[in-house]
């Protein structure tokens, strides 16, 4: 009786050895089942989601498609109209200045011809209307335009004598040079004055001594004076 109950207690009592139960199927069956069932809760998942938003999804992005046309096409007609708005101010600047212009060669013109027919005095009187130098097309090339008028009566010839000379500074000290004057096909120092109502004097001249602080220095002298009736001086334009 002892023996059969030491059995018994060592089979169901606290000295009973533990017993590990181990599954009767492999591991990798049991890891394919879960990534069956993560693939079909995925599947589950898109099924939902794509079946139930599909429609609206494409209609936003049709939608939005519509609204990137509309912009564009907004954006192309401002393009065009800026474009546009430019093209006009600068023809519009161009339509300005061309007006500044005829109206100051109308108003010169204008005192021009009152000069000449002013009968404010008892007889002709010489007088320089204009003395202009501008750049030529050369580099150190100038254009000189001389226009003298007589105004008053025109009962007399006005004469005299009109000089250029060519002002300026080198190695500090002042240099004078006459500026030679075109009178028909000949250089020559100075122009005979001889007119009843106007004379132009017109020519050009290079800059080819190094000097500084140039200028041209106008001078007329009438017929039987010893001294200048007009002087005037003009810096060269940069």
């Amino acid at each position: 009786m002892r023996k059969v109950s030491r059995r018994l207690r060592g089979h169901f009592g606290t000295t009973a050895k533990k017993v590990v139960l181990r599954p009767t199927q492999p591991w990798y069956l049991q890891l394919l089942v879960v990534a069956l069932l993560v693939l079909l809760g995925y599947l589950i998942g898109y099924w939902q989601y794509s079946g139930v938003d599909y429609d609206t999804l494409m209609r936003n992005l049709n939608g939005l498609l519509r609204d990137n046309q509309t912009l564009e096409a907004k954006t192309v007609y401002r393009e065009r109209q800026l474009q546009v708005e430019r093209a006009a101010q600068r023809t519009l600047a161009e339509e300005i200045a061309a007006l500044q212009d005829e109206s100051m060669r109308l108003k010169e013109e204008l005192a021009f011809y009152r000069g000449i027919l002013s009968e404010n005095a008892t007889s002709g009187e010489l007088k320089l209307h204009s003395f202009k130098i501008n750049k030529g097309k050369s580099q150190n090339q100038y254009e000189y335009h001389v226009l003298l008028i007589q105004s008053g009566r025109h009962d007399k010839w006005a004469q005299g004598r009109l000089m250029l000379n060519l002002k300026g500074m080198k190695d500090g000290e002042v240099i004078t040079l006459p500026l030679p004057l075109r009178n028909g096909q000949d250089l020559i120092g100075q122009v005979k004055i001889n007119f009843k109502y106007y004379q132009r004097v017109d020519g050009q001249f290079t800059l080819t001594d190094a000097l500084e602080d140039v200028s041209v220095e106008l001078t007329l002298i009438e017929s039987g004076a010893r001294q200048p009736k007009i002087t005037q001086q003009l810096d060269l334009p940069i």
